[in-house]
């Protein structure tokens, strides 16, 4: 939708005169010479550091800034499962100085469990899409020597025997809240207590110290998980192929229905309400040079992470009505939104 605001300005030559009228046309909102960008701009992710869309955009983030001929800051707003982030988002100024990353179809998932109010997904403008990625479970190694885990079979065991204890997720209310609770109906993973938090760093972060044994990770943040020395990712959550990255990884396949409508996610930048195409542009053309460049692809070679460069319209077609396509799949699979509610009740029930 062409959102751009024409002001008519009758009489105007008559009243400043045509090198004044010259002079209010050549300058923008920002008071530069019509050239965007022309100051430093800010990045918002919805999480926390070290998660999958914070690691993409600060791989991204350097590449884009030669195109660009300006800074780009990294600004984390984690918090309610990406939620207080893309309010934000959707409450600053439309100059496309600043935009965000929203990781459709699981954030359309979670605006529609916390029933927000004061902005749609839809309300938000498109700029590009950048990769997919999704999610895996990892464990903390010392837990996984001790009870013999390495697959999702034995770590299904390991729970159910007692012998190691917390399992955490990202975000209550989130999408990977409704997987935590589908893994525990539908594929027996009796954990003893489910924890959340801000993201997959932190959830990492978590595993990684042994707060809890095991829990969500993309297969972004898994990588730095392996790298530790202190976790390993031993679950696919995704129908994605990871062997090349995770040669000993479980496919959840192998133990019930695929969960990828929930565990499949792509990288999706967008701009507040009403920012104009014309800048919205220049930010996609920053996007797909960065996804194309030599520094991206060895990256991609050698973490597994999933690039590709979507336009303007393919970044739409990602989120724009989303919210109705995942609540007709919530429907499919657990009955609906008050199901998931009443699930989540249950659980809070059981850990008091």
């Amino acid at each position: 939708m062409d959102r751009r605001t024409f002001v008519q300005t009758t009489g105007a030559v008559g009243a400043v005169g045509l090198t004044g009228l010259a002079g209010c046309l050549g300058e923008d909102d920002n008071g530069d010479d019509g050239d965007f960008p022309s100051e430093s701009l800010t990045w918002m992710i919805p999480w926390g550091e070290g998660g999958g869309t914070d690691t993409y955009a600060r791989q991204m983030a350097p590449l884009m800034e030669e195109p660009l001929d300006q800074s780009i800051e990294i600004d984390n707003r984690e918090g309610a499962g990406s939620m207080l982030g893309s309010e934000w988002l959707t409450q600053q100024d439309p100059d496309g100085y600043t935009f965000g990353t929203v990781n459709p179809p699981g954030w359309s998932f979670t605006w529609r469990a916390q029933e927000v109010d004061g902005w749609h997904p839809d309300d938000l403008e498109p700029i590009a899409h950048s990769g997919v990625f999704g999610y895996t479970l990892i464990v903390n190694d010392d837990a996984a020597e001790e009870a013999g885990i390495d697959d999702f079979g034995s770590l299904r065991d390991a729970y159910a025997d007692g012998e190691i204890s917390g399992f955490g997720y990202q975000g209550a209310g989130s999408d990977s809240h409704l997987s935590t609770l589908l893994l525990r109906e539908e594929y027996d993973l009796d954990y003893d207590s489910a924890v959340p938090y801000d993201g997959g760093g932190p959830t990492m972060e978590a595993v990684i110290g042994g707060e809890v044994a095991a829990g969500f990770a993309t297969n972004t943040s898994a990588v730095a998980a392996e790298e530790s020395g202190e976790a390993t990712a031993i679950v696919n959550l995704m129908d994605i192929d990871l062997d090349h990255v995770f040669p000993d990884i479980d496919p959840i396949t192998d133990y019930g229905d695929s969960l990828a409508w929930i565990t499949e996610f792509y990288q999706v930048q967008v701009a507040p309400p009403e920012t104009p195409e014309e800048e919205r542009e220049v930010l996609m053309d920053a996007i797909q040079e960065a996804t194309e460049a030599e520094d991206t692809q060895e990256w991609e070679e050698e973490t597994g992470n999933i690039v590709e460069f979507g336009d303007m319209d393919d970044a739409a077609d990602q989120y724009v009505g989303s919210v109705d396509e995942i609540e007709s799949q919530v429907d499919d699979t657990i009955g609906g939104f008050d199901e998931f509610q009443q699930m989540v009740e249950e659980e809070e029930d059981e850990e008091e």
